[in-house]
């Protein structure tokens, strides 16, 4: 049986994945190892990412280090700042020096994977992280979550904000989303259970975000932990 569209034929359509190298083996190689449902762009070495994004704003983006300026971080500050809807992951080539993924990670980065990732664990990865979860260590994701919860409690301690005020900017709709995310809810189930689009949930989550002015999930997540 097909697959049934719920809200519009947007639900349908191919994740559009743009590989952003001007390594041809690279983009060869992943391109052929992705799914054939997906819809694949190419990265095109006379343009920046966001050249690329105003030809079309791809569902993930799969970044590779080695061919942009240093540091890789202000090309990812540049799309999360830019272009919500993205979600990023990082190619590691294992003859170059590492990058820092706790930077990145923190800069708005979804997920790493090494340049020779298996076939079947790329597209596990890239499945994963455009349904809103995260391809990385666990160890990186409790740094981070104690990093944050850190500055997050510091930030409230210091600057007083009355937390009711802010919350009370957000919809009702708006308040079910962020609640599910801090219930672990990637953007398919949130889609599902409050019976929108996944673009939808995009959307709403683009506007929390904004109005809390924060810039992701574990962002939201710790939010609400920390407030509720």
């Amino acid at each position: 049986m097909e697959r049934e569209c719920k809200a519009s034929s947007e639900e349908c359509s191919p994740r559009r994945i743009l590989i952003a190298s001007a390594d041809n083996g690279v983009v060869l190689r992943f391109s052929a190892a992705l799914d054939a449902n997906y819809s694949i762009v190419n990265w095109s070495g006379n343009n920046t990412v966001c050249d690329m994004f105003n030809i079309v704003i791809p569902d993930l983006v799969l970044i590779d280090p080695k061919f942009f300026p240093e540091p890789i971080t202000d090309t990812i500050t540049e799309i999360v700042t830019t272009y919500h809807e993205p979600r990023i992951i990082v190619i590691e080539n294992q003859s170059d020096r590492q990058v820092d993924q706790y930077a990145l990670f923190k800069a708005g980065v979804h997920g790493f994977c090494k340049e020779n990732i298996s076939d079947v664990l790329l597209n596990r990865a890239v499945q994963m992280v455009c349904e809103g979860e995260y391809w990385i260590q666990r160890k990186l994701i409790a740094k981070m979550i104690n990093d944050l919860a850190r500055e997050m409690t510091e930030s409230h301690n210091t600057a007083q904000v009355n937390d009711n005020s802010v919350m009370d900017a957000l919809t009702p709709r708006e308040l079910e989303v962020a609640r599910m995310v801090r219930l672990g809810g990637n953007n398919k189930m949130i889609a599902r259970e409050l019976d929108i689009s996944e673009r939808t949930v995009k959307a709403h989550l683009s506007a929390i975000f904004r109005k809390l002015e924060i810039q992701n999930r574990l962002h939201l997540a710790l939010y609400f932990t920390e407030n509720h």
